[in-house]
């Protein structure tokens, strides 16, 4: 059965295999948790919970942004601060926040 937990561990498992994970698989994450999508006009796919919370962001990169012009996701916990795919809090610029991705969507 397809659940948030076993998304999320699929998706760890990825990573730790030195490989990729796609945008799509953090998509389904994000909806299987319960996140509503929003996003504006000229901004990224974001996924809010049902506090108001930014949970998952997803970027296709910029190159005007050093060290995030790749495609990436950017994590939040329920505290609003940010996290990389362990739950392990980073920072704004760390290689944490900014978990490459495959942009598929």
């Amino acid at each position: 059965m397809i659940n948030s937990d076993s998304t999320l561990e699929t998706i760890i498992q990825i990573v730790e295999r030195g490989e990729i994970p796609k945008a799509s698989d953090f998509k389904l994450w994000a909806e299987l948790k319960g996140y509503q999508p929003t996003q504006t006009a000229e901004g990224p796919l974001k996924y809010v919970d049902e506090n108001g919370v930014v949970r998952l962001t997803l970027k296709q990169g910029s190159s005007r942004t050093p060290g995030s012009d790749y495609p990436h996701v950017e994590l939040r916990n329920p505290d609003t601060q940010r996290i990389d795919i362990w739950g392990n809090h980073v920072t704004r610029k760390s290689p944490g926040n900014h978990t490459r991705i495959q942009w598929d969507i």
